[in-house]
């Protein structure tokens, strides 16, 4: 029991140590955690409202509720390469179970992100929007997610620190794999042929899913996010094999 509070204690310590260090002795402070979005939001309105318009009604608060979930899943996976490599001193201490790294790191990264909520919320009461119980999902979205990040994130860090190509390779993909998310455009506007990617994406699926709990007030698909929850678990259970059978060589490697 002493030892489940102290690593309670720690997790919840390296949190805040991890979420405050990153704004230490900058002006706007944690107003910087909502810079990326807002300025993300601001020129995927610009170019899909003036320049190239999708008409789709409310549209900054169409993409603010697909945009939020999307941040908080690449900057944590962007950011998961470096996380062993750059804590050595923690990884070397006897008593330090490296996966807490990915925990901290994921939720240091969660809270931007429920930072940010209000904004969306004024955003879709400004729009027009009525907040429905469908909101009462919210945490099941979130743990799916989390989950999803948590097991991704054990994979790619364990395997950049013999690769350490993965990092860059993996941000590649998160380029890639937000063209193929719909943040900025509506999934049944895809043509018929193509809507396998969207069915089988966990990620496109919980963002819709979100996007179903904020935007319009209903919920979420069951039976597609029974399938993100399914492959969300197998991915964290991969993550934690892969893990779990590396751990050693991975402290005497780095």
């Amino acid at each position: 029991m002493n030892s489940l509070t102290y690593h309670f204690d720690l997790v919840r310590h390296l949190i805040w140590r991890d979420f405050s260090l990153r704004y230490k002795r900058s002006v706007l402070g944690i107003f910087w955690s909502l810079m990326l979005p807002i300025v993300q939001l601001l020129v995927l309105v610009f170019l899909f409202k003036r320049v190239i318009p999708l008409d789709i009604e409310n549209y900054p608060a169409f993409v603010f509720s697909g945009l939020l979930p999307w941040t908080w899943f690449n900057t944590c996976l962007s950011s998961a390469g470096s996380l062993f490599i750059s804590n050595r001193n923690f990884m070397r201490h006897p008593n330090f179970i490296p996966a807490t790294l990915i925990i901290v790191n994921t939720f240091s990264n969660l809270l931007n992100y429920l930072i940010a909520l209000p904004i969306l919320i004024v955003m879709l009461i400004f729009s027009g929007k009525d907040l429905t119980l469908s909101l009462l999902n919210l945490p099941l979205l979130i743990l799916i997610q989390g989950i999803l990040i948590v097991g991704l994130s054990l994979i790619i860090s364990t395997m950049n620190v013999f690769y350490r190509d993965i990092q860059y390779i993996i941000n590649v993909l998160l380029m890639l794999m937000f063209y193929i998310t719909p943040i900025f455009y509506q999934s049944r506007d895809i043509d018929k042929s193509y809507q396998f990617v969207y069915t089988f994406n966990p990620v496109a699926v919980l963002i819709q899913g979100y996007r179903a709990i904020f935007f319009y007030g209903t919920l979420p698909e069951w039976n597609s996010l029974l399938f993100a929850g399914i492959v969300s678990f197998i991915v964290c259970g991969l993550g934690c094999f892969i893990y779990n059978r590396s751990l050693h060589e991975v402290i005497d490697t780095i």
